[in-house]
């Protein structure tokens, strides 16, 4: 079975490929830059040119596809609105074309918990059926990807499955993610007596180990059902003031100062979602606790610095 990844060489990329490879698939992949996964084929496309796209479907003729590829930061997306939409939804477009009239088993299309918005109040998770809400240009322009592969789905007789992955955690991750960035800064800060600056710390989260998550996106791909959307996340809420304690309970009594310019111009307080629809699906639920990836990812960057 030949699996292709779109943005193979992101952070959840590298994970899935080695998931995909430990369960017995072929894996290949396209990306921007540079990749160095073993035993992976790799072509560097841009997703938003087509042809080069269309070429590369061709050419690897994939039985699964998982989209990961686009771009997914919620405070880049205000500071270049445009590219958002040019990549999560040309992208997305690009992808679906290309795929027409190929033989394909499943096309995984990664959109995001963010769309989800607000939570109306306290305690109430979000389940799939719950109307999307976008507060930022990122959110929005995930909606609009889910949308527009559904149709296309439809109209080209391709299966769909939709995820909406909730908070990701574990080594490897990107700086400008809440928990990277603060393992960096309390590294930093125990060497240096500095402060650990901060954005809100009220706002409730729902993380998940990327390990878990990938293992989600195989399994839908395996027996989940098309035209669907499913939640992946643990289903828990953590205040991000907890997780912040929970990562310098060994480091000392490190202060911290607020930093106005981590602040979002709409924060959403409350973001948790309900995972009943993928554990009933395909019996998938998390196994890595959280206390376990964020010691993953403080000894990366005690390692780093």
């Amino acid at each position: 079975m030949q699996a292709l990844i779109t943005g193979v060489n992101g952070f959840v990329g590298k994970y899935l490929a080695k998931e995909l490879q430990e369960k017995g698939y072929s894996v290949s992949g396209i990306g921007m830059g540079q990749f160095d996964l073993p035993d992976v084929q790799y072509k560097e496309v841009n997703i938003t040119d087509q042809i080069a796209l269309e070429r590369a479907m061709k050419e690897l003729r994939p039985d699964m596809i998982f989209h990961l590829a686009g771009v997914a930061s919620v405070g880049h997306s205000w500071l270049d609105p445009k590219a958002s939409f040019e990549v999560n939804v040309i992208g997305t477009i690009n992808l679906l074309e290309s795929l027409k009239g190929q033989d394909v088993r499943a096309i995984i299309n990664v959109s995001s918990s963010e769309l989800y918005g607000p939570g109306r109040r306290l305690g109430e998770r979000f389940s799939e059926s719950m109307p999307p809400n976008p507060q930022s240009p990122y959110a929005t322009s995930k909606y609009a990807s889910e949308r527009i592969s559904l149709q296309l789905g439809q109209m080209y007789k391709l299966p769909v499955i939709v995820t909406r992955p909730f908070n990701h955690i574990g080594i490897g991750q990107n700086e400008g993610f809440v928990v990277p960035d603060f393992a960096r800064q309390i590294i930093e800060a125990s060497k240096r007596d500095e402060s650990i600056r901060v954005g809100r710390l009220d706002v409730y989260r729902d993380f998940t180990d990327v390990r878990d998550i990938v293992r989600a996106y195989r399994l839908l791909a395996e027996k989940g059902q098309q035209g669907e959307t499913y939640n992946i996340c643990s289903g828990e809420a953590k205040k991000i003031s907890d997780i912040l304690d929970l990562m310098r309970a060994e480091r000392g009594n490190l202060s911290v100062e607020l930093d106005e310019s981590k602040l979002r111009p709409v924060e959403n307080i409350y973001s948790v979602g309900d995972n009943n629809k993928i554990r009933t699906a395909v019996t998938w639920e998390p196994i890595y606790s959280i206390e376990d990836s964020l010691k993953g990812v403080l000894a990366e960057w005690e390692n780093r610095l």
